[in-house]
C-alpha cells in the first residue's frame, strides 16, 4: 500500500503548508467559507464557517508508513498536545492514499499520535474517513448522537481533486 519513491516535500513544514492549502481548497469547493489566522500563534491552522458556525481546524498530514498503518503525529514541535478547548476538529490527510479524515477534537484528545489504516475495510477510524458532513452538523447538545447520512449523501474530496494535484506534483519530479 505504501507509495513507492521519495517523499514529495523536502521538509515537514513545507508539506504542512501545502496540506493546509489543499484542505482550504477542498473545504471551499464543498461550500465552506475558509479563513487563515494571521501568524503562527493560534493553536488552529484554519477556520471553516458554515451557516454562521465557525470551527477551528488543526490540519495534519502523514506519509509515515509503519508496515500496517500510517502514523500521524498529533502534537506540535514542543510535544504539547492539542485540547478540545483549543481546537474543534482535526483534519488529517494521508498523502499516499489520498484520503482525508475529519475527527472531532475530543475523539483524539490526549493522544500523541493516531494510526490510520484507510486500506483496511472496517478499521477503527473508518467512520471518520472523508466525513466532511461532520462540519455541517449543528451541535445542539453534548453527547447527542448525530445521524450519519447515506454514502451518496456525503460529500467526497471534490471528485478526488487532491489525488489529481498529488499526481501532477509527482509528474513534476520526472
Amino acid at each position: 500500500m505504501r507509495r513507492p519513491g521519495k517523499r514529495l516535500f523536502a521538509t515537514y513544514k513545507r508539506r504542512g503548508e501545502w496540506v493546509e492549502l489543499l484542505f482550504m481548497t477542498v473545504a471551499s469547493g464543498l461550500g465552506f467559507n475558509v479563513a487563515k489566522p494571521w501568524g503562527d500563534s493560534a493553536r488552529y491552522d484554519v477556520i471553516v464557517e458554515n451557516e454562521g458556525r465557525f470551527l477551528r481546524m488543526q490540519v495534519k498530514s502523514t506519509e509515515n508508513w509503519m508496515g500496517s498503518c500510517y502514523l500521524c503525529e498529533l502534537h506540535k514541535c514542543g510535544g504539547r498536545l492539542y485540547t478540545a478547548e483549543e481546537i474543534d476538529y482535526f483534519a488529517i490527510y494521508v498523502l499516499p492514499e489520498d484520503v482525508w479524515y475529519i475527527f472531532p477534537a475530543r475523539t483524539l484528545a490526549g493522544m500523541g499520535s493516531v494510526a490510520l489504516s484507510p486500506h483496511h475495510k472496517g478499521h477503527k477510524y473508518e467512520r471518520y474517513m472523508e466525513n466532511w458532513w461532520l462540519l455541517t452538523r449543528h451541535h445542539v447538545r453534548r453527547g447527542a448522537r448525530t445521524v450519519v447520512p447515506p454514502e451518496d449523501g456525503r460529500p467526497s474530496s471534490i471528485d478526488r481533486l487532491s489525488g489529481r494535484i498529488v499526481e501532477r506534483l509527482r509528474g513534476m519530479d520526472r
